[in-house]
């Protein structure tokens, strides 16, 4: 996308830009690069859901939590990209 921009930038004018001048000027004026969301967020349903699972697991001890098999660790690549994607938007 940069590359297009600075490209039609420089198509008829006067003084060229280049593809790294344009990603400063982005950056300057505000956008913030982040993750994009994938997920629609918590609705009314999942919200009454989860705390009824946190009231059901309330008294639970930590040996009971050692049990569990938890699904949401982070993965980590030294080598390679895992091709995830970010977009640049203002914030808020």
């Amino acid at each position: 996308m940069l590359p297009q921009i600075a490209a039609d930038f420089n198509d008829g004018a006067s003084t060229s830009v280049s593809v790294r001048t344009v990603q400063r000027t982005v950056i300057n004026m505000g956008p913030q690069s982040r993750k994009p969301t994938r997920v629609p967020f918590l609705t009314a349903l999942h919200q009454t859901s989860l705390l009824s699972a946190v009231r059901q697991h309330y008294h639970w001890t930590v040996d009971d939590w050692k049990h569990v098999t938890w699904s949401d660790e982070s993965s980590f690549q030294l080598c390679r990209t895992d091709a995830r994607v970010r977009v640049w938007r203002q914030h808020h």
